[in-house]
């Protein structure tokens, strides 16, 4: 299985969804491995710095380079890919190999535009969905957003990740607390198995 976070906006938590994702795909008993295809590092040097702590991460981190983000995944492994977002080329190479394709949004008009945006380039075929990601229940601009996703056609998880100052703050650390991740892999395994079945 192969899943590849991306949205070519930045500051919406591609890394942070990736990395999350994964540790709720290793504690679910799967193997999995997080691919790195942003030049900036950011899943790298999350592992980085944990495994300099002593405290490494619970599954591996890789460097890929661009151009090696469509090769085959190895073994059984579930892949994540972080992708960068202006690099347009890049996300197109990583998306033709995807069975499934994240797109994380945080609440408001240029996050979800950027987000619809990059939906719209994913070609047909192969299934996209947002996330709603940084999600307020006492935020306006975070209820809208939710509603405004429910009432269009475009496919979107029924989890939404929450704002939370700890997953802010685990950046270069161990993931303890999965904050609804384990949520959104039972959906990403619910909406792989429709698609398997349907196909």
């Amino acid at each position: 299985m192969r899943i590849v976070i991306t949205n070519t906006k930045g500051g919406v938590g591609k890394t942070t969804v990736a990395l999350y994702l994964a540790e709720a795909v290793q504690r679910s008993g799967r193997s999995v491995e997080v691919w790195d295809a942003d030049p900036q590092g950011s899943a790298i040097a999350w592992s980085d710095y944990a495994e300099g702590d002593e405290t490494p991460l619970s599954f591996p981190v890789l460097g890929i380079h661009p151009r090696k983000v469509s090769q085959p995944s190895t073994g059984e492994s579930w892949t994540i890919v972080d992708t960068a977002p202006g690099d347009p080329a890049t996300i197109n190479a990583a998306i033709t190999r995807a069975d499934l394709v994240v797109i994380p949004t945080g609440p408001g008009g240029a996050d979800v535009d950027r987000a619809v945006e990059t939906m719209n380039g994913v070609p047909a075929g192969i299934p996209a969905l947002l996330l709603l990601n940084s999600y307020s229940k006492s935020e306006k601009e975070s209820w809208e957003t939710w509603r405004s996703i429910q009432a269009s056609d475009m496919a979107a998880f029924d989890t939404r990740i929450p704002r939370r100052a700890a997953i802010q703050r685990s950046y270069g650390k161990p993931i303890y607390e999965l904050h609804g991740f384990e949520r959104l892999l039972d959906e990403i395994i619910a909406v792989h198995e429709h698609i398997t079945q349907e196909a």
